[in-house]
């Protein structure tokens, strides 16, 4: 498992938040379990390593805080970047209870080549990404959904999803996920009607 290095830090506010930024590191603070809130300063680039990994957003680490609080299990709550330079400019890191379900949004990832496919029918990726429920060591990268048995005019629904018994999907209405469009009309017989 991946350690998050961090230092508390002194101070709130957009003063306190510059004169981090200016030293490299990035103001964060970590919350959760119940216990009391803590601000902190991370590596921008461990966080970085952090949120392009595999599983992104839904990866979990322990969190190593100088002088102070060790994390046994954590996740990236939310971040914050400069929205003219796209660099990270703050991180929220949540304790996690490895026992207690949480609700992580995975991405879809299309598999195979079915009837509707090979016959040339138009394709539409629906629905890019799913929540689940689940301990957060069981999230997966990503959930497979093959379209190998994907007729022309059909869809594959959330409800058609195979998916461990550690998951459970979330999901209000049973939404496409992928969507195949009607056999494509031969040319040759669209001259012959015309």
């Amino acid at each position: 498992m991946t350690t998050l290095k961090a230092r508390r830090r002194v101070g709130t506010g957009k003063g306190a938040g510059r004169r981090i930024r200016d030293k490299g590191m990035i103001p964060g603070v970590v919350y959760g379990n119940g216990l009391e809130n803590v601000n902190l300063a991370f590596d921008p680039r461990d966080v970085r390593e952090i949120l392009t990994s595999a599983k992104g957003i839904n990866s979990t680490f322990s969190l190593d805080v100088d002088g102070g609080e060790d994390v046994a299990l954590a996740r990236i709550a939310a971040f914050q970047k400069d929205p003219v330079r796209r660099t990270l400019v703050h991180a929220d890191i949540q304790r996690l209870d490895p026992e207690r379900k949480l609700t992580f949004k995975v991405p879809l990832r299309l598999t195979g080549n079915g009837p509707a496919q090979r016959i040339g029918s138009k394709i539409r990726f629906i629905t890019r990404h799913v929540k689940v429920l689940c301990r957060p060591q069981d999230v997966p990268a990503e959930l497979i959904v093959s379209t190998e048995a994907l007729e022309p005019s059909s869809a594959i629904r959330l409800s058609d999803m195979d998916v461990s018994s550690e998951l459970t999907l979330m999901y209000k209405d049973n939404a496409p996920i992928v969507q195949a469009g009607s056999a494509p009309v031969a040319k040759a017989d669209a001259a012959d009607e015309g």
